[in-house]
């Protein structure tokens, strides 16, 4: 059975770096997990850290890191378009005698994996006619209490359109066809165990962090190659601010302490869909990588030093 380590939890609690640790011990490639690092042009918001491209593909740390900075900020990756690509992608790997390690934070990415998503055909037609009643406040209202991160990835005009947010909820509301992983992939899922306190320090400092190193030249980089500022990219976590303030909407100051918030948050609901009872992912909590290491190394059969 092909074997693949998943490696998810919020924002700024060490995934990356304890991927790219159990990619050179065990002979791995990454693959990008993560909705807001597929844009090109966003490194820095987007915290993507040493990548480099060297012919054609994206290494960190001499790593080959797939699905990251290959989507243009106006343009939309759905679970679905993830789930296809990432499926080839962890195929071409292990073709290769590599072992597949698939790093991120978007929940629903790594889920449509686990539960091998399939678009369904059938539609609620009891649902629409409920949602065809809501006023345009209230359609809202739904998108952003069921699915948050969507709601953030709309642009002005599609949170203006009653049309746009009933097709969205209608199609985020269809159940998938679900088959049990066990059936294509045996897995292990490896979670970096974080405090809340230390991780809302993490964000602070990390914050901090993007601006010393250029977030809103970064994002009017961005405007000035021609794309809007209700560009999908642009209006996610910690892009949307910096266009406030560009907009003289907010100061700098109130700016940066906006993004601490947003990204509090973001980790927040993060937390709680990794986390959830509900989910029924069979979480490892790392504390450190010799664990990480032990476990990977048990459950892949590798007996390398």
């Amino acid at each position: 059975m092909k074997k693949i380590v998943f490696i998810g939890g919020p924002t700024a609690s060490g995934k990356t770096n304890l991927a790219v640790n159990l990619a050179q011990k065990f002979n791995g490639e990454l693959i990008n997990a993560d909705s807001r690092q597929v844009y090109k042009y966003l490194n820095i918001g987007t915290n993507k850290g040493d990548i480099e491209l060297k012919d054609n593909q994206y290494y960190i740390k001499n790593i080959p890191i797939h699905l990251i900075s290959f989507l243009n900020p106006d343009k939309r990756f759905s679970v679905f378009e993830f789930k296809d690509a990432a499926i080839k992608l962890i195929d071409s790997i292990i073709e290769k005698e590599k072992l597949p390690i698939i790093v991120g934070g978007t929940g629903l990415y790594i889920d449509s994996i686990i539960k091998n998503y399939q678009l369904s055909g059938a539609q609620d037609l009891e649902l629409r006619k409920e949602l065809e009643t809501k006023s345009l406040a209230d359609l809202q209202e739904i998108l952003k209490n069921k699915h948050p991160e969507n709601y953030e990835n709309l642009n002005s005009s599609d949170k203006s359109n009653p049309q746009r947010i009933v097709r969205l909820i209608e199609k985020l509301s269809a159940k998938p066809k679900v088959e049990t992983s066990d059936n294509h992939y045996d897995y292990v899922f490896l979670y970096p165990k974080n405090n809340w306190e230390e991780l809302i320090e993490k964000i602070s400092d990390r914050v901090e962090q993007m601006f010393k190193e250029g977030l809103v030249e970064e994002v009017k980089t961005v405007l000035n190659l021609g794309f809007k500022k209700d560009s999908v990219a642009l209006t996610g976590t910690g892009y949307k601010e910096v266009i406030d303030m560009l907009n003289e909407d907010i100061s700098l100051q109130e700016c940066i302490e906006l993004v601490k918030i947003s990204h509090r948050q973001y980790a927040k609901r993060q937390r709680t869909w990794f986390e959830g009872k509900g989910r029924g992912y069979n979480l490892i909590k790392i504390e450190s990588a010799k664990q990480a290491e032990e476990i990977v190394n048990k459950f892949y059969d590798n007996n390398t030093n």
